[in-house]
């Protein structure tokens, strides 16, 4: 039988707010959280220490997760809005994108959503309230895409990490894997 060992409880100071998404980065170092008060909190896992936070949206951030380079961070708001925020001057939005029509405020209260991007940080896929799923062109600036339609919500996204394959988790009971030619 298996046993678990706590190494720590990483601190959040007086009266937390509920955690709603964790990602690491490529090496382990640094751990960003997110939460319901909508912050964002990077801790430096050797140390066991908060080292920076900022307030990221008006509403709990509902997703988070690290850039293709590591030089930013990418974050889904409760509200709808996906910003990428710059990690060496913090507080600096990169880039942005409103998803709303797609992760609507009632969409939230069944479950939160999530963001995922393509191995070359090029395209970002999001769950949706909706039967089909933004693909948003992080870089350049060409159209955005939609997924091929579910028949009910979509509530979970990944990307394949080297091919251009991307999966979709429904309420209808189904995953779609999808290749984009």
């Amino acid at each position: 039988m298996k046993t678990w060992k706590p190494l720590t409880v990483l601190p959040l100071g007086e009266d937390p707010p509920a955690i709603t998404s964790l990602c690491f980065n490529h090496n382990g170092k640094i751990l960003a959280a997110s939460a319901t008060d909508g912050m964002i909190h990077m801790f430096d896992m050797s140390a066991g220490l908060q080292i920076t936070g900022w307030p990221a949206h008006d509403s709990p951030v509902s997703s988070v997760l690290f850039g293709p380079a590591e030089t930013s961070i990418f974050s889904l708001g409760s509200d709808g809005k996906i910003f990428e925020w710059s990690l060496h001057n913090q507080g600096q939005i990169i880039w942005s994108r409103d998803c709303s029509r797609f992760c609507n405020p009632e969409s939230f209260n069944k479950h939160m959503h999530e963001v995922a991007l393509d191995s070359n940080g090029k395209r970002l896929l999001a769950s949706s309230g909706l039967v089909r799923a933004p693909i948003y062109q992080v870089q350049g600036h060409e159209r955005g895409l939609r997924t091929l339609p579910h028949t009910a919500p979509i509530t979970s996204v990944d990307w394949h990490p080297t091919r251009p394959i991307y999966v979709t988790g429904s309420e209808d009971h189904s995953v779609r894997v999808t290749s984009i030619l």
